[in-house]
């Protein structure tokens, strides 16, 4: 329930919109029940008038019925357009909540998500609640004002057999519905894990075709596809036939009540207590009264599956830590020094993956962080960088005048201080000057030929008959490896940031230009802090010093020829790359 009431407010920015498309669906609804009620009275009256060789007046029911054909066929298309269109802008509303969850969680719940399986899973919910408004909320909304309605009018012919009818609408709009619901409930959940489990299967399958390709297992993986395939349309068949059978029992209940009404009308006719023309037209507003529930069935089933997907939406949203700190100060551009005191940092409460960190590195200094695998590196830069949150310790940017706790800043303040060469870098589908100006959107021409240049991409761009308008391809395919490496060197020397975090920079170069990229970064990054995790043992030798990781914590801090004279396990460590 509280998952439905969180959806309702979803709705709250859009009210108007959605108020106003189940007005004109109940106004349809209404206007379809008294058209083929009066039709029915109308034609029986005429043939009465006709068999008795009498007049009657056929302008006023002739006139009601095209009035209610109007008023129906109106309402039909201002229905259809405001209802799809309040469906679009409250779709818009969950894609847009959606899609700033996803940018809010902290990197550690994505981290501990498979990508495909995450983008997938709020990719299938997202589309299950698309059908909220106008296949669960709607039909709620229909019944609720219509059935009083309806008795209303009918009661005041024949409290029978509004009676009547009235019991069978709670039948079919209630018990019914309620079963199916209560039934289904239990399986929704496992419907959209099926449904977002395939859909990650056949994205990795697709990804993975190569390689797939190359093992001869894709034999293997479209065996595991087509088996949560099956899963996933039995699900499907069990719902659908679930809709088939309530329809097929609505359709029966529905004749059995206009039968009945027909058994309760025929004594009073024959006693005269009522008109016999009105038989025709009280068993037509019976049959045509059940409109108001026809969907409801349909909308029970649904539900589960709505509410399902909205769970796992919500729950996403309360993973995000609470807002960020109103930033209390903001810190010019300027050469900056940070500190790392105490830190340290588990992965869900067992991992251990920094222990104690105490670092400290002067403005402008050059430091590497080296270490195996899983020693703490990429950790220790996520925290600096903000991706992932402090839980222990602080992390301090120190001005000539002050230190500034970094968890202070604005995201934006913080970023334009930090800059961060990742080691799998994105290239954009665009041109080369495009992908550059993502780092500076107001980078001249001039200044992207002289970041090419630093970065070694001069003579690669004079060949180019385009020159910087040339495309790169979707993720840089029309370059190559060390060509992607250096436009995101010369994407770093753009932003002009006080601190400089490269990951792995030379990877992917040959021996020339990787020398020559070292220079560019110790001479055009002369006035910054840089703090690079690399092996490599050239760029080792040009770092101040180099801080070595084992395990979470800190082994030694000393210069690469230190190490390599006095450590025999930070030899092995740097030599094997």
């Amino acid at each position: 329930m509280t998952n439905f009431i969180r959806l309702l407010k979803l709705c709250r920015p859009h009210a108007g919109m959605l108020l106003l498309g189940a007005l004109l669906s109940t106004l349809t609804v209404l206007a379809n029940i008294g058209l083929l009620a009066i039709s029915g009275w109308f034609l029986a009256a005429m043939a009465a008038a006709g068999i008795a060789s009498v007049h009657m007046n056929y302008f006023t029911p002739a006139g009601v019925i095209r009035f209610l054909a109007i008023v129906r066929t109106a309402s039909r298309y201002g229905e259809r357009l405001i209802t799809h269109n309040a469906t679009f802008l409250l779709l818009s509303e969950i894609r847009v909540r959606a899609f700033k969850t996803l940018s809010q969680l902290n990197n550690v719940d994505l981290a501990m998500s498979r990508s495909a399986d995450l983008v997938n899973r709020m990719q299938n919910d997202v589309d299950a609640l698309d059908a909220f408004y106008l296949d669960v909320l709607l039909p709620f909304i229909v019944a609720v004002f219509g059935i009083p309605i309806i008795m209303l009018f009918m009661s005041a012919y024949n409290p029978n057999v509004a009676l009547v009818c009235f019991t069978a609408l709670m039948v079919v709009g209630v018990i019914v519905p309620s079963y199916l619901g209560a039934k289904f409930s239990k399986t929704a959940t496992h419907e959209r894990e099926q449904s977002a489990l395939l859909r990650a299967q056949l994205s990795e399958t697709l990804q993975g075709s190569r390689e797939l390709m190359l093992y001869q297992a894709s034999a293997k993986l479209l065996a595991k596809c087509d088996a949560s395939s099956e899963l996933y349309n039995q699900q499907l068949h069990k719902r659908h036939s679930a809709i088939a059978n309530s329809n097929g029992l609505t359709l029966l209940i529905t004749q059995l009540t206009m039968l009945s009404s027909i058994v309760i009308l025929i004594p009073l006719i024959s006693s005269n207590q009522v008109a016999n023309v009105e038989l025709a037209m009280m068993s037509l507003f019976v049959l045509a009264s059940f409109e108001t529930v026809l969907n409801l069935p349909n909308a029970f089933i649904q539900l589960p599956n709505t509410l399902s997907a909205a769970a796992r939406i919500f729950e996403l949203e309360d993973k995000l830590t609470s807002p960020p700190l109103t930033a209390a100060v903001t810190v010019n551009k300027q050469p900056l020094g940070l500190s790392f005191s105490n830190i340290d940092y588990r992965y869900n409460d067992q991992t251990h993956a920094l222990k104690k960190v105490n670092l400290t590195i002067s403005a402008k200094q050059k430091v590497a962080l080296v270490g195996p695998s899983g020693s703490g590196k990429t950790t220790l830069i996520n925290l600096l960088t903000g991706l992932w949150p402090t839980q222990n310790g602080q992390v301090k940017l120190h001005t000539l005048e002050d230190s500034i706790d970094i968890d202070t800043l604005s995201i934006d303040n913080r970023f334009d201080l930090l800059t961060i060469l990742a080691q799998h870098h994105y290239i954009f589908d665009g041109s080369l000057a495009e992908n550059l100006r993502y780092a500076q959107p107001n980078a001249t021409d001039d200044m992207l030929m002289k970041v090419c240049e630093q970065a070694q991409l001069g003579s690669w761009l004079s060949q180019l008959p385009s020159g910087l308008n040339t495309r790169l391809g979707t993720a840089g395919r029309a370059v190559s490896q060390g060509q992607a490496r250096r436009i995101a060197i010369a994407q770093a020397l753009l932003r002009d940031s006080p601190i400089m975090v490269l990951d792995e920079p030379t990877e992917s170069l040959d021996n020339h230009t990787k020398h020559q990229v070292i220079n560019t970064i110790m001479d055009v990054m002369a006035d910054k802090t840089i703090i690079t995790i690399t092996h490599d043992p050239a760029l080792l030798d040009s770092m101040d010093k180099v801080i070595w990781l084992e395990e979470g914590a800190i082994r030694a801090i000393d210069s690469h020829s230190a190490l390599l004279a006095n450590e025999v396990d930070y030899m092995s460590l740097v030599t094997r790359f």
